[in-house]
């Protein structure tokens, strides 16, 4: 709100923007896409928009069947198209040089590159994997601003942060986590448990010394120092049971993928 002072029958207007906690918040949140991030730029976020993908639905209808037959579903799994993420941004008290120079800087760091990761600071647990799709610009002269509106074609789930097992404190959500050892040694068989709590499965890389058998979850390997690179097993969501023989240690990697 504007602030009027009288002074020796003049009438004067503060012009400058109000200082708000919205203000704050609109500094300290935004995205990092590659070596760009919003906030170091100077562009205040005004709004996200992250609606959920679109099934890949597959039916079948049969004459003189009620309803139809759905295989949109395989093996406990739905499938989706890839989503689309929307944030709009706002250059304030600029002048038109340097908004034009700010349109230009924008587009050039952001339309090149390629898929990556894509952090957005509302939720700092999880990173998205896609590119820009689009860049929209609206200037206001009369106001002296700018705002952009940033589309992305991601991958439909978010990826946790961090591997399972790191269990870094201040990153654990009590609502949504469960601590788990993903660590062994290997000098006798012994049974283990690796608990996917994401939305759905995952894949799990390895990292091995010795030599080390692994059986179970449809799953049976024989992985050495020597071979263990490019090694993939899958995890279902829930409970996955293995059962490890051998002698040296095995390192299970993998992040949960999310539907949020």
């Amino acid at each position: 709100v504007a602030n009027e002072v009288e002074l020796m029958g003049y009438e004067f207007m503060d012009t400058q923007p109000a200082y708000s906690k919205i203000d704050e918040q609109l500094r300290t949140e935004g995205i990092i896409f590659g070596d760009f991030d919003s906030r170091k730029e100077g562009w205040w976020l005004l709004e996200r928009d992250a609606p959920s993908p679109n099934e890949k639905v597959i039916v079948e209808s049969l004459p003189y069947m009620q309803g139809n037959y759905d295989f949109s579903v395989f093996d406990d799994e739905r499938y989706f198209e890839n989503r689309t993420l929307t944030y709009k941004f706002k250059i304030v008290a600029s002048p038109y040089s340097d908004r034009k120079m700010l349109e230009h800087e924008i587009k050039r760091k952001l339309i090149p590159m390629k898929i990556q990761r894509l952090i957005d600071t509302h939720d700092s647990n999880y990173f998205w994997k896609g590119k820009v799709q689009s860049i929209t610009l609206a200037d206001d002269n009369k106001y002296q601003t700018l705002v952009a509106t940033i589309t992305f074609n991601c991958y439909p789930f978010a990826f946790a942060k961090n591997y399972e097992g790191s269990d870094i404190w201040d990153d654990v959500e009590f609502e949504h986590w469960v601590f788990q050892e993903v660590n062994f040694d290997v000098f006798e068989a012994k049974k283990i448990t690796l608990i996917n709590i994401g939305s759905r499965s995952t894949v799990c890389s390895v990292e091995v010394t010795g030599n080390v058998w692994v059986r179970g979850n449809n799953t049976e390997l024989q992985i050495n120092s020597s071979n263990y690179l490019g090694v993939e097993i899958v995890l279902n969501r829930g409970e996955n049971y293995f059962e490890l023989a051998g002698e040296g240690t095995i390192k299970f990697k993998f992040r949960r993928e999310e539907m949020i």
